[in-house]
């Protein structure tokens, strides 16, 4: 397991692109239109996330078990999330 210095943090990476205000979130979109294009944004920024994830072997200062505990939280929350995608695809597909 490593440590981290006394007084030193690992650089943060930088947040993935296209990151809107923060008061834009706080308002639910009404319309389809807002809606599609946040849903482009955020499809963008798990794109960022995600290839975040799969670098994850070159982070330095973070020892091998959070990167692990961090690859098996974000594969499990991918996961759930790509069921119930799938379900409103198909669904819609559907009719």
């Amino acid at each position: 397991m490593t440590t981290k210095g006394q007084g030193a943090s690992p650089a943060r990476p930088p947040r993935p692109e296209g990151r809107p205000p923060a008061g834009l979130w706080q308002t639910l979109p009404l319309t389809r239109e807002e809606r599609l294009q946040r849903i482009e944004a955020m499809g963008q920024r798990i794109h960022g996330y995600i290839q975040f994830m799969g670098q994850i072997g070159s982070l330095n200062g973070t020892s091998a078990e959070a990167k692990e505990r961090a690859v098996a939280a974000f594969y499990e929350c991918l996961a759930v999330l790509e069921g119930r995608l799938s379900r409103i695809h198909e669904d819609l597909q559907l009719g």
